[in-house]
C-alpha cells in the first residue's frame, strides 16, 4: 500500500506528535497555551459574573460540542439527535457556524449539492463541507450562520423550528442553551489535559462542569474514560456511544444513493480523507476487508482541486472503488468519476436503547421546563 499525505503537517504533527504526552514540545508551547487560557477565563468571567449575558431565542435550544479540536462524532451525533426529537413530533432545526464556507456577516440555509438555490440558501462554497453533509442527511432546515443567535433566531422565524440543535456549540456562550451534550473521544480522550496549542483542549476539563451530559465515542477505551469522567463529574450522566458503518453511499445521475457495505468487502481500494482524525474511517475500511492500493490524505476541510481530483483518479487505475468519507463526498461529487466508482462511507451515531432512552428523557425533559407555562399574573 503506498501513502501520500498532502500539507497539512504542522496540524498532523501536533495532534499525533506533541498533544499525546507532556513532553518537550508541549512544554515550549506552554507560554502560548497560557495566554490562550487567560483569554478562555476572562470570557468565562464575563458570563460568571453577568457582564455579559446569553441571549435567550424563542425555542429550545439543545447543543452538541466538545472540549478538544478535532472529530468525536458532532456531525453524527448532531444528526441522531435531530432526527429523535423529529421522531418525537417535533420541528427541529440544526444551526451551525458553517466552518470553511464563505459566509460573510450573512445566515444561510445550507442545501443538498445540485440543488437550485433561493433567496436565503447557501451553496457548498457558501456555508461549507460539515453544513453541506447535515443537508444532504437531514430532512428539516440547516441553518449557518457565525452569529449563532441571528441563526437560531432565522431557524424560529423563517422555518418554523420550535427545537434548535447546536452543532458544535459548547464554547458558544452568547447563545443560552438548554442543554448541553459534550462528547469526548473514547480513543484520545483529553489528550495531554493542556489547552491550544500545548495540548488538544479548546478550554480546561473543568468546564465540563457546564454540561448537561457527556457523551464518550469512538473506541474500545470508551467505557473505562465514562468511568473516569463519571469519578471526577458525579453529577453529570455520562453515557457511552459509537460510531457504526452503516452503508456506502453512490452518486446516480447526480443524486446520492445508498449501497450496501458487502460492495467494499476484498475490493482494492483508494482511500480519500480530508478530515481531522482519519484513523477510524481506516479501521471501518479494514473491518470490512478492503484492501487499500493508495491513502490520500488532505487537510481537514480542504477543498478539492481539479488537479487533486487527477491525482486521485490516477490512483484509482489500479483499484476497484474510491472510498471516501460523507464530508469529503458533498465536494469530490461535483467531479467526473467513472460510473459507480466513488463512494463514501456512511456512519451513523448509536447508543444503547437504555443508553438512548435515559438521553432523549434528559432531552425531552429540558425542551419541556424550557417551554412557558401560559399562566397569567
Amino acid at each position: 500500500m503506498r501513502e501520500r499525505r498532502e500539507p497539512g503537517v504542522v496540524a498532523r504533527v501536533l495532534r499525533e506528535r506533541v498533544w499525546v504526552r507532556r513532553g518537550a514540545a508541549s512544554l515550549a508551547l506552554a507560554p502560548l497555551a497560557a495566554l490562550y487560557c487567560a483569554g478562555v477565563s476572562l470570557r468565562g468571567g464575563a458570563y460568571r459574573l453577568g457582564v455579559r449575558r446569553a441571549k435567550r431565542v424563542g425555542a429550545p435550544v439543545l447543543s452538541v460540542g466538545n472540549l478538544t479540536v478535532g472529530g468525536t462524532g458532532k456531525t453524527p451525533a448532531a444528526l441522531w439527535l435531530a432526527g429523535r426529537l423529529r421522531e418525537a413530533g417535533f420541528r427541529p432545526a440544526i444551526v451551525t457556524r458553517g466552518y470553511g464556507g464563505a459566509l460573510g456577516g450573512r445566515v444561510l440555509r445550507a442545501m443538498p449539492s445540485g440543488r437550485a438555490l433561493r433567496d436565503g440558501e447557501g451553496s457548498l462554497a457558501e456555508v461549507g463541507d460539515e453544513a453541506a453533509l447535515l443537508a444532504e442527511r437531514f430532512t428539516g432546515p440547516v441553518v449557518c450562520g457565525v452569529d449563532r443567535v441571528a441563526a437560531a433566531e432565522e431557524a424560529i422565524a423563517r422555518y418554523g423550528a420550535d427545537v434548535v440543535v447546536l452543532d458544535d456549540g459548547f464554547q458558544h456562550r452568547r447563545l443560552e442553551r438548554d442543554l448541553d451534550i459534550v462528547l469526548v473521544d473514547g480513543r484520545a480522550g483529553f489528550g495531554n489535559g493542556a489547552l491550544l496549542p500545548a495540548g488538544p483542549l479548546r478550554e480546561p476539563a473543568s468546564a465540563l462542569c457546564r454540561a448537561g451530559a457527556v457523551v464518550v465515542t469512538k473506541g474500545p477505551a470508551a467505557g473505562g474514560l465514562a468511568d473516569e469522567i463519571a469519578r471526577r463529574a458525579p453529577s453529570i450522566p455520562t453515557f457511552v456511544a459509537d460510531l457504526v458503518p452503516k452503508s456506502l453511499v453512490g452518486i446516480d445521475d447526480g443524486a446520492l444513493v445508498e449501497r450496501p457495505l458487502g460492495e467494499v468487502v476484498g475490493r482494492r481500494v483508494v482511500t480519500v480523507s480530508g478530515i481531522a482524525q482519519p484513523a477510524l474511517f481506516y479501521d471501518f475500511l479494514g473491518q470490512l476487508e478492503a484492501r487499500a492500493v493508495e491513502v490520500l490524505e488532505f487537510p481537514d476541510h480542504h477543498a478539492y482541486s481539479t488537479s487533486d481530483w487527477q491525482r486521485i483518479c490516477h490512483a484509482a487505475h489500479a483499484a476497484d472503488l474510491v472510498v471516501c468519507t460523507e464530508k469529503d463526498l458533498v465536494k469530490l461529487r461535483r467531479f467526473p468519476f467513472a460510473r459507480g466508482m466513488l463512494v463514501a462511507l456512511r456512519v451513523d451515531f448509536t447508543l444503547a436503547p437504555e443508553a438512548e432512552g435515559a438521553l432523549m428523557a434528559l432531552a425531552l425533559a429540558r425542551i419541556a421546563a424550557a417551554q412557558p407555562t401560559g399562566e397569567g399574573c
